[in-house]
């Protein structure tokens, strides 16, 4: 998430500016110095880390820039509990030590206040998120072909699936939240590729990344059927589903669908039919960034290559 919130705070000032002009015209004067925090709570975890970092000028090298903020004051408060962060390393500040878990359906506040600037946000927790069932169907009838195993069922390593063979299908009881956004991990760093096609070429095989996201979604039908596409490696997987707060929603939905991290990593954000924004939605006071929580679950597979490969 710390590339997502550093190009969000880039990417609100360049929208709607023509290219031929000086890039310090670009940038109104309150551009530079804004405090971004990025944090993220999930339901049963340990209180996170915090990020802090601030905008600069446009021609002031930005990455180079990328230490953060070092002199923050950093309080999350629940209720009538106060957990004061202490600085880490860099941009980071860290947690009280033995900070509890993040309870579920639970009002969160960050404040955070640094030479004389003030940024403040809040989140409310989802409730708990559980997968229900998961299942391999048939991608045309959409019949069950075999359920899958679920972490608590027993082992995932027997949710062997042949790359392309039908779709991986997961339920759940809908929460009353603003949607939800899923993410897949291969495991095996060492693990093979699979895709093989002609118009893929050894080039572009290095590009295939191991970990990708979602765009947002509602799924108030409470049903995730999974595309293969996503999909670029053979061994074990996991697919998260993240059941999120308007926050995280917002802000996953409202970013330009071409962004890119510095390594070119692609997040797929972007969302809903009827969406044009033309700045991230961020719901922090006095600052950018995201103050926002979920609650996840998790299923496991392995990826089989095709019998012709």
């Amino acid at each position: 998430m710390k590339y997502f919130v550093l190009m969000m705070g880039c990417l609100i000032v360049l929208v709607g500016c023509e290219a031929e002009r000086d890039p310090s015209s670009l940038f109104g004067p309150d551009a530079s110095g804004v405090l971004v925090v990025d944090a993220l709570l999930i339901v049963d975890k340990p209180l996170p880390q915090v990020l802090i970092s601030e905008t600069v000028k446009a021609n002031a090298g930005y990455f180079e820039r990328w230490e953060g903020v070092g002199d923050a004051e950093v309080v999350i408060t629940q209720g009538e509990q106060t957990f004061l962060y202490r600085p880490g390393s860099a941009r980071r500040y860290l947690p009280p030590p033995n900070a509890p878990l993040v309870l579920p359906n639970t009002t969160y506040n960050l404040r955070v206040r640094s030479q004389g600037r003030e940024a403040t946000a809040q989140t409310v927790t989802p409730g708990r998120f559980d997968i229900q069932e998961a299942a391999l169907i048939d991608d045309e009838t959409l019949e069950v072909i075999r359920p899958l195993n679920r972490y608590e069922d027993g082992n995932v390593e027997e949710n062997r699936v042949v790359y392309q063979d039908g779709l991986l299908e997961m339920r759940f009881d809908p929460l009353p939240v603003s949607g939800y956004h899923i993410a897949i991990e291969s495991l095996d760093p060492e693990s093979d590729f699979v895709v093989y096609s002609d118009l893929v070429d050894d080039d572009e095989r290095a590009d295939f990344e191991r970990y990708g996201s979602s765009p947002a979604f509602e799924g108030t039908d409470g049903i995730v059927r999974f595309p293969w596409f996503a999909v670029a490696y053979a061994g074990p997987h996991v697919i998260r589903i993240y059941a999120v707060d308007k926050n995280w929603f917002d802000l996953i939905r409202s970013v330009p669908e071409f962004f890119q991290d510095d390594d070119g990593n692609a997040f797929q954000p972007g969302g809903l039919a009827g969406d044009n924004f033309e700045r991230p939605l961020f719901h922090v006071d006095g600052g950018i960034g995201i103050f926002g929580s979920a609650s996840v679950d998790s299923v496991g597979f392995v990826v089989l290559p095709r019998p012709s490969q």
